[in-house]
């Protein structure tokens, strides 16, 4: 979860990808022990509640944390901690990073850092897979123009008991590959306006590989979205299941 965006608002705004929770679930049939970073209020972790034994949330906001306690089962066990120093134990058969979460790390250190905790964490053989929309043909685009965008609306949610107009800006910084995403959300009954922050680092695939590869993770695959389909240069999403080795 992003440190600077209200959890309930993001939970709100931010429902996942199409087929999203169905690849998920699909990636962890047959595990009996599986750990989310980043499960912020619980989406993905509520999708698998049924069919793992043994589930673990980790998320370094306590307000998405509360959110999550309210909706997940209570054999779901839910931890404060970052990505990058997280430790809880080893043997997991799978690890998971949905929904863009690899890139709220703010550097490529910060990415390699995290894999080596994932791979501790992971049993022989276990499995990592997280997703992100897909950088290199936003990288690779030269009329993709860096710096601000036009705000612009474009959903209306509720939270709070109240109807929230949203409109959001990004600023885009190529050679840094970051993106800065501002939301203002707007209350329609009394003007009550509330602004948040995402920063994202995508990764392109290249370096994605050399980080696991440097943790002693393998890629097994890269999906270009969650129907399955190989990832190319043309692909929206960046869809990465990774092995630990041995």
């Amino acid at each position: 979860m992003p440190t600077d965006y209200p959890a309930d608002l993001y939970a709100a705004l931010h429902d996942g990808n199409d087929g999203d929770e169905e690849f998920y679930r699909a990636v962890c049939a047959g595990a009996d022990r599986v750990l989310e970073l980043g499960c912020g209020s619980g989406r993905i972790l509520a999708a698998l509640a049924d069919q793992v034994a043994e589930l673990v949330g980790v998320d370094s906001s306590e307000e998405a944390l509360t959110l999550a306690r309210r909706s997940l089962p209570a054999s779901v066990e839910l931890r404060r901690g970052d990505m990058q120093t997280f430790d809880m134990g080893s043997g997991f058969d799978r690890v998971l990073v949905p929904f863009n979460g690899i890139y709220c790390l703010p550097d490529l250190a910060s990415v390699r850092r995290t894999f080596v905790q994932v791979e501790k964490a992971l049993a022989p053989g276990g499995l990592l897979v997280f997703d992100g929309y897909a950088g290199d043909p936003i990288h690779e685009d030269d009329s993709v123009e860096e710096g601000f965008d036009e705000e612009a609306q474009i959903a209306t949610v509720d939270a709070r008991g109240k109807r929230w107009r949203v409109f959001e800006q990004s600023e885009y910084e190529r050679s840094a590959q970051r993106f800065t995403v501002h939301y203002r959300y707007l209350a329609e009954d009394n003007g009550e306006e509330i602004l948040s922050t995402i920063r994202h680092r995508y990764l392109r695939i290249e370096e994605a590989i050399d980080a696991l590869e440097s943790a002693g993770l393998e890629l097994l695959v890269a999906h270009g979205d969650f129907d399955q389909r190989v990832y190319d240069r043309d692909s929206d999403h960046m869809i990465i299941t990774a092995r630990k080795r041995g």
